[in-house]
């Protein structure tokens, strides 16, 4: 568990207390349950546990501009399917809160509070463990140079994978290549991280296909049947194109159907556009 503060200048400082556990499964992970007050700034650390919010992550606290922010993993937390709990206090006390699907962060577009959420996951889970703590460092950079204050700033998104980029160079003509290197390695995390996630989801899209076909029933009525196969599990619907003839059975065959498809075309019918229809009847576009 993290606990950090941002000093006078906008940069990350140790408030009133800060440990950090790294590598270490979410099971063995400690209850901590706290609330910090300054004494010199008008502004709460909050860190208090509850059945309702689950185990306190990390929390961070601005003295400049009395607000805070805490990370919570909820009691139902699944390390298959991360989900965080994240709270944020502004200067008069109000609070927001947001569950974070770590799965859906995309770290070139979201806000703070997503990234927060994210780098705090990606030390904890030993991802990557200094990412919390690098991530603090961008921010406050990012902050001081673009001029950006206050709670509602937390939610304006940003390229973090650019101002993490920019930091890490800038380590670098600094000569400090010890920084540049942990900038690197957290910007690498990022990004592999990002392509993972759109490899699957790609993959998620290819195995979704819808097929259709035209059934042409023995007492003559025409059904269209769309089948939708997706993870391997395949769903059916059909709807009714025509009414019962008085085609005869035998009709119904092969060299029956390509008659009626015929027929169809010379009396310029066509099968209906189902795009619509297969929104409405799966529930998302194919």
């Amino acid at each position: 568990m993290g606990i950090q503060g941002i000093g006078a200048n906008g940069y990350p400082m140790s408030y009133m207390a800060s440990r950090t556990e790294k590598n270490k499964p979410e099971e063995e992970m400690s209850n901590q349950s706290w609330t910090v007050k300054s004494d010199s700034h008008d502004v709460v650390l909050h860190g208090s546990e509850s059945a309702e919010d689950g185990k306190v992550v990390t929390a961070w606290a601005c003295v400049t501009e009395n607000t805070s922010m805490t990370v919570y993993q909820p009691a139902d937390f699944d390390p298959a399917h991360p989900i965080y709990k994240v709270k944020v206090w502004d200067a008069n006390g109000n609070v927001t809160e947001r569950m974070v699907d770590i799965s859906k962060v995309d770290p070139s577009n979201c806000d703070t509070i997503d990234m927060y959420a994210y780098s705090a996951y990606l030390s904890k889970s030993g991802k990557c463990p200094d990412a919390l703590e690098r991530f603090m460092m961008a921010h406050a950079h990012h902050k001081d140079m673009s001029g950006k204050h206050g709670t509602d700033s937390l939610f304006d998104k940003e390229n973090w994978l650019e101002i993490i980029k920019d930091v890490m160079e800038m380590q670098y003509r600094a000569g400090n290549l010890k920084g540049y290197m942990e900038y690197k390695k957290f910007l690498q995390t990022l990004e592999q991280e990002k392509e993972e996630k759109e490899k699957k989801i790609k993959s998620e899209k290819e195995e979704s296909r819808v097929e259709t076909n035209v059934e042409v029933k023995p007492d003559g009525s025409r059904v269209l049947v769309m089948t939708r196969t997706l993870g391997g599990m395949a769903t059916s619907m059909s709807i009714e194109l025509s009414k019962p003839t008085s085609m005869p059975n035998d009709a119904a065959g092969k060299e029956g159907l390509e008659e009626i498809t015929e027929g169809m075309e010379k009396k310029g019918w066509t099968v209906p556009d189902i795009s619509q229809v297969e929104e409405q009847l799966f529930g998302e576009d194919v």
